[in-house]
């Protein structure tokens, strides 16, 4: 009953408990690392370095038209129009004939996303703006891979740092320029004086984040609604917020502690799926990357095509406290706050999208017996649904 293991999140790592780390210049080289007080911070002064750049009246970003709303509160903040373009079917990447159609002379940057960490074809979108001037912005907000993994591919990444990402610092964010000139585009914010409530005090919410986001612990905070968890909604951004200096002296040992994790448990998901052999669950990471390694996932995402099927898993998964999610149950003209703004838009395939995905938690407190009562869920949900044609209403939103 009290067993809830959280969707996504790895434990903040206390520097005094993990060896020494290298600065954050060779982490990130060759890119030129900028930090901010939050993702949605750093990729607002993204924009603004983009718009800058391109220099036209009335500046559009294009987006994903599904994807966290954040990314639409930096454009806005920037002063750009956000334009969307609906994703390849069954897939989690913008359709590239929709974004040729929308690129126009106003366009002044592509915003790719990682979704789940699954890598946009970014070389793929850089042949089709090439030439244009238009920068290319890379959202790695769901993934943090190594420069030797040959994933750093725009002119400018996003990283975060906030609650339930790779990398958890509980907040903050980093933007990775691709040389010098892009870099001193960046608008900085002053640096913050470093509040003197001491690394102890840092120290003391790191250990209680890390206590409450365990398994026998998380339905805790999950019960609380003011918190918000797993909750999709718009919240315009106020101001481009700078860096906490103490949580960056934490920062290479943590990034440093993710690289060094396994990906034992997106592969043990993935022989699940291989195994159980059924078309109506939608192996994303295998058909995505069939040929090359998948980097470390936020999530395993998986698009089950049945209503009735997806929510039967969902009842399943849940009743074992496993921690699936639905992650955002619509696409970005659905999220309350955005329906004005983005009327009359189409996006069939986002919409689409949004109607069948579930994510499976792989982080590091999922252990083996969590991965087997996995294995059972589905096995149980293929074998007790009939006719593979039947449809359902009822949808789990629930993340």
């Amino acid at each position: 009953m009290f067993y809830q293991l959280p969707p996504a999140g790895e434990p903040v790592t206390i520097p005094g408990d993990f060896p020494v780390s290298p600065d954050l210049g060779e982490l990130f080289s060759p890119y030129v690392p900028s930090f901010y007080g939050s993702a949605t911070s750093a990729l607002a002064a993204t924009l603004i370095a983009a718009i800058a750049r391109v220099r036209t009246p009335s500046p559009e970003v294009l987006l994903p038209a599904y994807g966290c709303p954040a990314l639409v509160s930096a454009v806005l903040f920037a002063g750009a129009c956000p334009r969307l373009v609906d994703l390849e079917r069954d897939r989690p990447w913008m359709d590239l004939n929709g974004l040729r159609s929308a690129l126009n002379p106003n366009t002044v940057a592509v915003v790719g996303v990682d979704l789940f960490g699954i890598p946009e074809r970014y070389r793929m979108i850089r042949e089709i703006i090439s030439g244009t001037g238009i920068v290319l912005v890379q959202d790695s907000a769901q993934a943090l891979a190594r420069p030797m993994d040959a994933h750093w591919l725009g002119d400018y990444i996003i990283f975060s740092f906030g609650r339930g990402k790779p990398v958890s610092l509980l907040h903050g964010g980093a933007v990775l320029a691709r040389d010098d000139v892009l870099a001193r585009a960046l608008p900085m914010p002053p640096v913050q004086a470093p509040v003197r409530r001491g690394q102890s005090g840092i120290a003391w919410r790191a250990r209680l984040y890390n206590l409450l986001s365990s398994a026998w612990l998380y339905w805790l905070p999950a019960g609380l609604p003011f918190l918000g968890l797993g909750a999709t909604h718009y919240r315009p951004l106020v101001l481009i917020e700078a860096a906490d200096p103490l949580l960056l002296e934490w920062l290479p040992a943590n990034i440093q502690a993710h690289w060094r994790r396994g990906d034992d448990r997106q592969r043990s998901i993935h022989r699940i799926l291989e195994e159980l052999a059924d078309n109506r669950f939608v192996d994303l990471p295998g058909v995505c990357a069939p040929d090359a390694a998948v980097p470390r996932l936020l999530r395993y995402p998986i698009l089950v095509s049945d209503p009735e099927v997806r929510q039967r898993l969902f009842d399943c998964l849940g009743r074992c406290g496993l921690g699936a999610s639905a992650m955002y149950p619509s696409s970005l003209p659905g999220v309350p706050g955005l329906e004005r703004l983005f009327g009359g838009v189409s996006c069939a395939q986002a919409d689409s999208f949004s109607r069948q995905i579930v994510t499976l938690p792989v982080h590091s407190r999922v252990r083996a017996r969590d991965i087997q009562r996995m294995r059972t869920c589905f096995a149980r949900t293929s074998s007790s649904t009939g006719n593979p044609d039947q449809r359902g209403s009822r949808v789990n939103t629930a993340s």
